[in-house]
């Protein structure tokens, strides 16, 4: 069953419906430096406000309840393509309760144990049934994996958009996966969940991509040997690793099973390098490299998702937190916007 309401009277923003917008255009209009409004509006009911270009919190990490160890719900806002922002309610630190579709028209938000599904172009509304929990968009945007968990096993079921439709899978159970992308609706691409380095190093991080009707299924590979210095190349560590943009990619943060120091104080703690490693998720060809800035004393970058062709870095050094974009081909950044410190961002399709 599903529930829906919906408003017909037309919004000028809904005009945004038949025009799918990239992920470079989504993230065009960021204002300079991105704040808190002082006065939030609350994101209306009743009229269209444009697809969105990303989430935002910022976490407060002196606030958590000394009696209870409970940690402090905080605002989370919706910034527009048009740089508009509104407050779309509490959450509390790492917790997943919003996401945004990969074309930045829809909106998940879960309330009271459910999910519901909010179009930005326009008003309608679509509650997801009890028990399934959100899984991956889809990467055109117009579809919605959902998982409901039955004992040790997941079933798997699609939520196609916009009509709220429901199709069950015949997928076979995938334990300690994790999902990277939802490759139009049709392929799921997945890796080993546990990723970490708490494993053994390896030479490669293998991609399963799985015909949603369980009929075709085939794999790409993401090479991660890492190199410290010169001739010094051994399996690395792979932490993370995200999949979406368009075209489709995965990309795995690889760190050296240990580090050399070279010029550190004498007593410091050697700090890893950071490599992104990504391959093209169709094609199985290599998508790029990208050496991350290491994270040491007031500077560094973090790896938090992918737009179109690029790669997107939270950035910072003294004094200053930055959302920046990386090209995959040459390395080069540009920055989208500044940030307060302790801001946690979430991009369209995560």
């Amino acid at each position: 069953m599903t529930l829906w309401r919906a408003n017909a009277t037309r919004s000028p923003a809904s005009a945004d419906a038949v025009a799918p917008a990239s992920a470079r255009e989504l993230l065009a209009k960021l204002p300079r430096r991105l704040m808190p409004p002082a006065a939030p509006t609350t994101l209306p009911t009743d009229r269209a406000v444009g697809r969105g270009a990303l989430l935002y919190h910022i976490n407060d990490l002196g606030n958590v309840n000394s009696a209870t160890g409970g940690l402090p719900r905080l605002p989370i806002y919706l910034v527009t393509a048009s740089g508009e922002q509104f407050s779309v309610g509490l959450v509390t630190m790492g917790e997943f309760s919003r996401a945004l579709s990969a074309d930045g028209r829809w909106l998940a938000q879960r309330r009271d144990g459910q999910w519901w599904i909010r179009d930005l172009t326009g008003t309608t509304e679509r509650a997801v049934p009890p028990g399934y929990e959100v899984r991956q968009w889809s990467s055109d945007g117009r579809a919605l994996l959902l998982g409901q968990t039955t004992g040790a096993s997941e079933a798997f079921t699609t939520f196609t958009l916009p009509t709220g439709e429901l199709r069950p899978l015949t997928l076979p159970a995938m334990p300690a996966r994790q999902m990277l992308a939802f490759l139009d609706g049709r392929e799921l691409a997945t890796a080993e969940f546990d990723l970490g380095p708490n494993l053994q190093p390896r030479r490669q991080v293998t991609i399963a991509i799985q015909d949603i009707d369980g009929r075709n299924a085939r794999s790409v590979s993401i090479p991660t040997t890492h190199q410290v210095a010169t001739g010094d190349i051994r399996n690395g560590l792979v932490p993370l690793v995200r999949g979406g943009g368009d075209p489709a990619t995965a990309w795995a943060l690889v760190a050296p099973q240990e580090e050399v120091p070279t010029s550190q104080p004498a007593g410091a703690p050697a700090q890893p390098s950071m490599t992104l490693v990504g391959v093209d998720l169709r094609s199985g060809k290599p998508a790029g490299r990208i050496d991350l800035v290491t994270p040491q004393g007031s500077e560094g970058e973090e790896f938090i998702g992918l737009a179109g062709t690029e790669v997107l870095l939270q950035r910072w050094t003294a004094g200053t937190a930055e959302l920046v974009a990386a090209d995959p081909a040459t390395g080069q950044r540009r920055v989208l916007t500044s940030l307060p410190d302790h801001t946690r961002v979430i991009l369209p399709g995560d």
